[in-house]
């Protein structure tokens, strides 16, 4: 009877433990696959993070390169507006601040130093008015001496887009244009935009509405023609630009 029970207790015990090892296995195995799920997410998702970050840096990229291609048009755009500042400002000072060839018969003392000239490089700002004035017959001073009415006041003026300039002047100043140069003679260069011939006596003015940006120069005929003239002042030999008496505008785009 005790053997009995011994084997009996004996197969009890060895059921009990394979059921227990079983189950170990069984719970194993479970958190083996749990592992397994947690490693495969670990790599989706750094793989996702690896696309996420090259297609950001992509899209960086793609914006430096828009910032660095508006950059550079911005910067060119800025250099072509200097030169072409620069460009004007030459232009308007051998216009304004070439030597006249008869200018010493208005001198009292019979000489006078033309020097650099009579414009001193500043624009005059009127970009903010929508309409300026122009003396046409201001007095002309080279060298400290004060020669007669054959200036231009302010003789170089910046405006904006539909601005109207009006001239006036006395004597007989030949307001003439000279928006297209260069012309072969005076009529080519008042028929481009106007002539308008001064009188002895009285008050003279001429209107003109700019309205495309650029530099416009003009000069008085025939004290300041960039044109041979047949007959010079006080019985001079013909010259041109007798006295340097010439103006300059620019239109400056809105």
């Amino acid at each position: 009877m005790e053997i009995g029970n011994k084997s009996t207790e004996r197969r009890t015990v060895l059921r009990t433990f394979g059921v227990s090892i079983a189950g170990v296995t069984i719970i194993a195995g479970c958190l083996g696959t749990d592992d397994g799920d947690e490693v495969d997410d670990d790599a989706d998702d750094d793989a996702d993070d690896e696309v996420d970050d090259d297609a950001g840096d992509e899209a960086d990229d793609a914006d430096d390169e828009v910032d660095d291609d508006a950059d550079d048009e911005a910067d060119d755009d800025a250099d072509d507006e200097v030169d072409d500042a620069d460009g004007d400002l030459e232009d308007i000072e051998n216009w304004l601040n070439e030597e006249p060839t008869r200018v010493d018969v208005l001198a009292e003392e019979g000489e006078v130093e033309w020097g650099d000239g009579v414009w001193d490089g500043d624009m005059v700002d009127r970009t903010d008015q929508d309409a300026v004035d122009i003396n046409f017959s201001a007095m002309l001073e080279v060298d400290g001496q004060p020669l007669g009415p054959f200036a231009v006041d302010p003789i170089a003026v910046e405006i904006s887009q539909g601005t109207t300039v009006t001239w006036e002047w006395q004597g007989e100043h030949g307001l003439t244009s000279y928006f297209d140069q260069p012309h072969e003679s005076p009529e080519d260069g008042a028929a481009d935009e106007f002539l308008v011939e001064g009188e002895e006596e009285g008050q003279q003015s001429h209107e003109h509405v700019f309205e495309e940006p650029g530099v416009y120069l003009y000069y008085c005929f025939p004290h300041g023609t960039p044109y041979e003239t047949d007959f010079g002042p006080a019985g001079t030999d013909g010259a041109q630009n007798w006295f340097g008496h010439r103006g300059a505008i620019r239109v400056v785009q809105d």
